[in-house]
């Protein structure tokens, strides 16, 4: 078996990795190339190869206790990232962002000005224009209010008294838990976004249902139909009570749309959207069905990413350790979300 170069680690690594505008795990791949590895190693990536290295298991029923992090000083090093490679796991099995957001940012900043495009359906149009007219005009311009990134995070506070027999799978569940709840909060503030706007007199204008109370098919043609030319209803987000009369609708329950959620557990697709269950009620409001194209629906602007405390996870061993990530949401085009209020005055 091919051997893995193993890698004297030292914790400032993590701090030279952000001065240069790297991931631990990009900075471990400088040092440690995967074009020196072939097959499984080449692909494994470079902290996993590191894991191996030191002889840790985080996986699977022999994996090893959390202690075997801290049996060296360069192991030790190890642990914070896996402390939040398992968190991201945990955010990216629950997160609704990739289905709502168009693009990420990443700043070094709490604060962005985020910047939009003002331009009617007309300036939109490729009109044929004669020689010497001008040509139709499109605006970029910045926001009036920058906007303020949050702070999402969870306090890890347990000793290493209390982790170090426990195995690294059983670990890596918690953490994952951990991870699953940021990204839970992290996506209402989205949908909240959408809603509500960023601050910058951009917040969604929700189309009536005709008859206060009562989701029908037409009231899903409504929706498809509040976006202007251009957009899609390629999402739709609801809650369990607007999703519940969604799929009881007479128009979805043909025979294959219930061989394919009976088989797969995959929902209906009303008006051509993906149907997505948002069971969150914290932003969403229950008579709500949101439409959302996601191709020019929100801006994520986030600070780092996942940040855990390395000092006091590796020299204090995890006691009272935050797990925390700073990140914002603009709206880059109004027109890219709807929604129909289903029960109003």
């Amino acid at each position: 078996m091919q051997s893995v170069k193993k890698l004297e680690l030292e914790k400032e690594m993590y701090q030279e990795a952000r001065l240069k505008g790297l991931t631990f795990e990009q900075l471990l791949e400088e040092a440690d190339p995967a074009e020196e590895y072939s097959g499984a190693l080449r692909d494994a990536g470079a902290f996993t190869r590191q894991l191996v290295a030191h002889d840790v298991k985080v996986s699977g029923p022999k994996a090893d206790v959390i202690g075997k992090f801290f049996a060296s000083t360069s192991s030790a090093v190890l642990f914070p990232h896996y402390v939040e490679t398992q968190v991201r796991a945990g955010m990216l099995a629950e997160s609704l962002l990739p289905e709502i957001v168009a693009t990420e940012t990443f700043i070094d900043s709490h604060t962005y000005d985020s910047a939009f495009m003002t331009d009617a359906e007309t300036d939109r149009q490729l009109h044929e224009t004669a020689e010497g007219t001008e040509l139709p005009t499109v605006t970029i311009k910045l926001s009036d209010h920058s906007v303020k990134l949050r702070k999402f995070g969870r306090l890890l506070n347990a000793t290493y008294e209390a982790l170090r027999l426990q195995r690294a799978n059983v670990v890596s569940v918690w953490l994952q838990r951990i991870g699953a709840q940021l990204a839970i909060d992290e996506s209402d503030w989205a949908v909240q976004t959408l809603i509500s706007g960023d601050g910058n007199s951009n917040a969604l204008s929700a189309t009536a249902s005709e008859v206060s109370g009562t989701l029908d098919y037409d009231e899903m043609v409504r929706l498809w139909l509040a976006f202007p030319g251009g957009y899609r209803c390629r999402k739709i987000v609801a809650g369990d009570a607007m999703l519940r009369g969604i799929l009881n609708l007479d128009e979805f329950q043909n025979p294959m749309a219930g061989f394919a959620f009976q088989a797969t557990g995959e929902l209906v697709s009303p008006v051509g959207a993906k149907l997505i269950r948002w069971g969150s009620t914290a932003v969403l409001p229950t008579d709500y069905v949101l439409g959302v194209d996601e191709r020019f629906a929100l801006e994520q602007v986030t600070e780092y990413g996942v940040i855990t405390e390395v000092d006091r996870l590796i020299g204090r061993q995890v006691e009272s350790t935050a797990v925390s990530k700073w990140t914002g949401f603009c709206k880059l085009d109004v027109n890219a979300s709807q929604a129909i209020d289903v029960t109003h005055a």
